[in-house]
């Protein structure tokens, strides 16, 4: 029980007294990110990679054991056309 005192108090030390000895600085100034807002297409794309995921899991039921048919027919479809659409949008972007 010892050892678990003095462990938790070094830990502490190590953390807690920095901050609490330590000089206030100024908070850093908060920049604004300027991401753009879903579309509509982006929010049905999103909506139908779920459906896709829910229902492939409810038809293939890879809790049940083989989970390979699962992987190839559920989960890799919406992450290549994912990965595609990330890669298409990257080229556009920097195409400019």
């Amino acid at each position: 029980m010892q050892e678990i005192l003095v462990l938790i108090v070094v830990a502490l030390a190590i953390f807690a007294l920095p901050r609490m000895m330590g000089k206030q600085s100024e908070p850093l100034p908060v920049r604004a990110v300027n991401r753009p807002a879903l579309t509509g297409r982006i929010r049905l794309a999103i909506l139908t990679t779920l459906f896709w995921i829910l229902g492939s899991a409810a038809v293939l039921e890879p809790w049940q054991g083989d989970v390979q048919p699962f992987l190839f027919a559920g989960v890799a479809p919406p992450a290549v056309l994912w990965g595609a659409a990330w890669v298409w949008l990257g080229y556009r972007k920097y195409r400019r």
